[in-house]
């Protein structure tokens, strides 16, 4: 005779099948409960949090938007703090910001920030145990105004190209660049950066021109800041 299997449930019919001499069905029926009591529960799903950016550029004093969402046993209500770190090597120094928000319904938050500086955030979910997310890189660029003193000028006639840079970058480069025949922005100017005070520094430089072209002007980052550029401005050569 095959041993008898392993009283559950699912296999109670299986268990009558293989009654032993002087074991009644009542017995059998009696005894179906406590291996019923006995299988184990499932665990409660771990918790995991995300974090992502969007956009993850952008211009000094813009601002982008920080979302993710909180899964696990429970989800509604969590308390979520946002952490920081704007100190190269990125994720050895977070600091609380000292914003907060609760989940949703469905686990997702949001924050709104504009970084001043490249930054690197996570969140924290007061959960039980707390839970944190991977992290994710915000870089901002140098704002980078430019003007020309004239649209339209005379062939050969010099004009004047000026604007700011910030936050203050005093002492560093501004490169004047037209754009070439294959599309590539070629250095055809350069003037330094003065100071303007705390927040911003300026550039003034006068070149002569020749031809039609498109200009922008580039200023290097540095390890707080990536590359700025300013908005594209077309000269229209006549005479």
């Amino acid at each position: 005779m095959s041993p008898a299997p392993t009283p559950t449930s699912e296999n109670l019919h299986m268990l009558i099948k293989y009654l032993l001499p002087g074991v009644s069905l009542a017995l059998a029926v009696a005894l179906a409960p406590a291996a019923v009591a006995a299988k184990p529960a499932k665990p409660a799903p771990a918790s995991a949090l995300t974090i992502a950016a969007k956009p993850t550029i952008i211009v000094f004093s813009g601002a982008t938007t920080l979302s993710g969402r909180l899964s696990g046993a429970k989800v509604d209500g969590v308390k979520v703090r946002l952490e920081q770190d704007t100190t190269r090597p990125y994720g050895d120094s977070y600091t609380a910001t000292g914003t907060t928000a609760l989940t949703a319904s469905n686990g997702r938050y949001t924050f709104g920030v504009k970084p001043l500086v490249n930054t690197r955030y996570r969140v924290v979910a007061q959960a039980s145990p707390p839970v944190a997310s991977p992290a994710t890189l915000v870089r901002v660029r140098i704002r980078v105004g430019l003007n020309v003193s004239d649209t339209t000028p005379a062939r050969g006639r010099l004009v004047r190209f000026s604007g700011s840079a910030s936050p203050a970058h005093d002492g560093r480069t501004a490169y004047i660049q037209r754009r070439s025949a294959t599309g590539r922005f070629i250095t055809v100017g350069r003037t330094t950066l003065r100071d303007a005070g705390s927040t911003r520094s300026t550039y003034s430089r006068r070149l002569r021109v020749s031809r039609n072209g498109v200009y922008r002007v580039k200023v290097v980052g540095d390890a707080d800041h990536i590359n700025g550029f300013s908005r594209l401005r077309s000269l229209t050569v006549h005479g």
